[in-house]
């Protein structure tokens, strides 16, 4: 006997209410059933962990592609490990999520039936407890939800699958000389260690956090090295200029010497020449 998804709601704490059944319910209902399948969701979350490879790749790729989209005259909202309600399908959270083209404020969760959309990108990193659940089960669903590219990164593996939806169906995207390009994102995603490095089709990589902390720091030791130049010319220069002063309160201490010494010399002539006087 098949059940229904409004029965399966009642058994599956984590399945979204059909669109029909969510515009039958209340503002004040509609809330509570959100509340209720995001705390599903957590107390899910909170019985996997997690391990630093996958939050260091799935944090490193959130921020990179946040600053990328940044100043680039199209919103992009992207977020990480946030509750996605789809109509009529069990909640999940993407490591990885993105969608343009809307607000980008702070949300709690992404409820395709109020935000009116669904998501434009996905990625998911796999891991031992999740792999097959990411390649089968979300593959299946992302599909069938329409979400128009996904990605699957195993860091462990150090590989990369890309999936775009052509004609309802996820068609793998062939890499190009190790990468593959997402037309989404208008980048290009390619394997490096354990994170995935994104780069802009003439070649040009989007650098991480810890590379711009780099040049960061290399440019203000080399500020500090132009300074230190700076700062040493000037004490040469000012030692330099306390020479030319000695030297020339030198001078002019022996042109006083020199001076006193005439005049007493003239002195002494004028007293001999009066004594030459005297005696004619």
């Amino acid at each position: 006997m098949s059940i229904s998804v409004e029965n399966s709601q009642e058994i599956d704490p984590l399945m979204v209410p059909t669109r029909e059944a969510w515009e039958n319910m209340s503002p004040v209902e509609r809330r509570q059933k959100e509340m209720s399948i995001i705390a599903a969701l957590e107390q899910e979350s909170s019985l996997m962990g997690e391990t630093t490879i996958h939050f260091e790749s799935r944090a490193s790729a959130t921020e990179v592609l946040r600053r990328f989209f940044q100043g680039k005259g199209r919103t992009a909202f992207i977020a990480s490990d946030l509750h996605t309600l789809y109509p009529g399908e069990r909640a999940f959270y993407p490591d990885l999520l993105v969608v343009f083209d809307v607000e980008t404020h702070h949300r709690r969760s992404w409820n395709v039936m109020r935000e009116g959309r669904g998501l434009d990108f996905a990625l998911e990193i796999l891991s031992r407890e999740t792999r097959r659940k990411d390649r089968v089960e979300k593959l299946n669903l992302y599909m069938r939800i329409e979400i128009p590219e996904y990605f699957i990164f195993d860091p462990d593996l150090f590989s990369l699958k890309g999936y775009r939806l052509i004609q309802q169906i996820y068609q793998e995207i062939p890499p190009e000389d190790g990468k593959i390009f997402s037309q989404i994102l208008g980048l290009y995603l390619k394997v490096e260690a354990d994170k995935l490095r994104f780069s802009v089709p003439d070649g040009l990589e989007v650098p991480f956090a810890y590379e711009l902390v780099e040049q960061l720091n290399q440019k203000l030791l080399h500020k500090e090295r132009i300074i230190e130049d700076y700062a040493r010319d000037l004490d040469e220069e000012y030692q330099r200029a306390e020479d030319e002063k000695q030297r020339a309160e030198d001078e002019k201490q022996r042109a006083e010497a020199e001076k006193q010494r005439a005049d007493k010399a003239e002195a002494e002539l004028q007293r001999l020449r009066q004594l030459l006087d005297l005696k004619k």
